[in-house]
């Protein structure tokens, strides 16, 4: 599959996601893994989603559009990951994979990139 270069920072929206964008917040040394995430219920949770680039796949965070508390232990160490490691290092298992069981893998359909198809 080819790869659409994210970087830290970019506003993703899928097409089968709804119009909201996911924030891009890592991304692997080798650019094959990324991590993303939007606020959903008025802000109070987080819904993430990861890329794998080299299966060609999007894994949702399981918890069905409902997010993740930004109150809880799962966040607040996700939090952290996201603060001290923005980018992961080559041949490292995502952080968040302990964290959430990334799963509901889908085909990777970006509809745009920074409001660009």
């Amino acid at each position: 599959m080819t790869y659409r270069l994210l970087a830290l920072g970019d506003k993703v929206t899928f097409f089968d996601t709804g119009r909201h964008p996911f924030n891009v917040r890592a991304v692997s040394q080798d650019r094959r893994i990324v991590i993303l995430s939007r606020p959903v219920d008025m802000g109070t949770s987080a819904e993430y989603t990861m890329i794998d680039w080299e299966r060609g796949v999007r894994g949702s965070d399981g918890t069905s559009g409902q997010g993740i508390r930004i109150t809880s232990q799962a966040h607040h160490r996700l939090h952290r990951f996201f603060k001290e490691q923005g980018v992961l290092r080559e041949g490292d298992v995502p952080a968040t994979q302990s964290v959430l069981a990334f799963g509901d893998w889908r085909p990777v359909l970006i509809a745009t990139v920074n409001g660009r198809p």
